[in-house]
């Protein structure tokens, strides 16, 4: 064997090799998972900093492997080519295509290509530092190349809503696949759904109505404010001036220090820590509305219409129940509101919550204007139905057992599904 040859052949194999790791390279970038490698770089990894700056370029970094491996290969074929032809002659470029091929495909692309697949993460850190200074030194060249393709195919500008759906879409497949042999995944597979549903949820569905608001009016004396405070369990109680959907303060009880002595001194004492009510729209979604609670160091939430009418309040609980189901402490009466009796039928009030009764049987809500049991009876029914009178949904039957003229009291629920 020449020396030509010998060379030659080592030539060749190290294309082959070059090739396979620029496909390897290719793969594993595409691959790679970016919390991941922030959370690399987070412990100081100077590699999975490189990998980091090119996930930040990530088209100039494909285009720039892309034109090197094509390159790559047209050589290696070339030389291949050229070998043969001077041996076999004019056969010599069907055994050239037909070696290379075989070469290229298994050796250079489905080995390397099926090992970074498997090895995203490691094999992305690894290249990291070349692909890196190799995308520096193409980069007048992609620049160029990139400059062409723009002229003669316009990009069309990205539908964030789309891309939105699309991320969401693939953080749902993620959740979907996620199995652990912890037995408390299936909980945290339904909280990580719930978070992604914050933003498709509407502070409308998850408030709680006015009329179970428990407040107090400002204009009565210091011992019956005093009174309601200590008959209360709630920790936030509104105040209310003239009708009690005026609200004019919210009162944090935790932070009174009353002398009961001293009773003008007690109620000036409680009127100083009354703060100013925070009102939103009841369009405004948990996500935002949780972003809001956080910036605003705040707990509690007055729900109003477009027309200013209160309609209800919501706090920060309400929202992180949304997501890690219900929490009971240490002054809740724990109970169970849609407890069946002994005929199996829930007798419940018509006020409380549509979504709670759903999401009680681990149900989809239904789509619905309104957030009661009540108002969802109304709107089925399109009216006040009388007393006796049943109302179906596609999963319950709602039986009105008490009434007023305007509003649903009682209902006596039977799922039939």
């Amino acid at each position: 064997m020449s020396i030509i040859t010998l060379t030659l052949i080592i030539l060749l194999f190290f294309l082959v090799m070059l090739s396979a790791f620029l496909s390897g390279s290719e793969t594993a970038l595409t691959a790679t998972s970016k919390p991941r490698i922030i959370a690399q770089v987070k412990k100081g990894s100077k590699r999975a900093n490189f990998v980091l700056k090119i996930l930040k370029n990530k088209d100039n970094v494909i285009s720039s492997i892309l034109l090197s491996n094509n390159l790559v290969n047209i050589l290696a074929s070339s030389l291949a080519t050229a070998f043969l032809y001077d041996i076999f002659g004019v056969s010599g470029i069907f055994y050239a295509t037909l070696m290379m091929t075989i070469i290229l495909v298994i050796f250079a692309e489905v080995l390397p290509k099926t090992y970074s697949i498997n090895r995203p993460n490691r094999t992305a850190l690894r290249i990291s530092p070349i692909i890196y200074y190799l995308n520096k030194i193409l980069f007048p060249f992609v620049f160029f190349i990139n400059l062409i393709v723009k002229s003669v195919v316009k990009k069309q500008e990205d539908d964030n809503k789309l891309s939105d759906l699309q991320s969401e879409e693939e953080l749902q497949g993620i959740i979907d696949l996620y199995k652990t042999s912890n037995p408390d995944s299936e909980h945290e597979k339904d909280m990580l759904q719930s978070i992604l549903e914050l933003n498709d949820t509407t502070v409308e569905e998850v408030f709680t109505h006015r009329t179970n608001i428990y407040s107090i009016d400002s204009s009565l004396d210091i011992v019956d404010i005093i009174n309601k405070i200590n008959e209360s369990r709630y920790t936030r109680i509104p105040f209310w001036k003239d009708n009690p959907e005026n609200i004019v303060g919210l009162l944090n009880v935790r932070s009174l220090d009353i002398d009961l002595s001293n009773r003008d001194k007690s109620k000036e004492v409680i009127f100083d820590k009354i703060t100013k009510p925070w009102f939103i729209p009841e369009t405004s979604n948990l996500l935002e509305q949780l972003v809001e609670f956080k910036k605003r160091k705040e707990h509690l939430a007055f729900v109003v219409d477009e027309y200013g009418e209160l309609l209800g309040i919501i706090t920060l609980e309400d929202i992180i129940e949304e997501i890690v189901g219900e929490i009971v402490d240490e002054i809740d009466i724990p109970e169970d509101d849609f407890k069946k009796n002994n005929r199996g039928l829930i007798i419940i009030n018509g006020e409380k919550n549509l979504r709670d009764l759903y999401k009680h049987f681990d149900l989809e809500p239904p789509e619905s204007e309104s957030s009661t049991i009540a108002g969802h009876i109304m709107d089925i029914a399109k009216k006040i139905p009388l007393f006796g009178e049943t109302v179906k949904d596609n999963v319950f039957s709602y039986k009105v057992l008490s009434h007023s003229r305007k509003q649903i009291s009682k209902i006596e629920i039977n799922k039939i599904k």
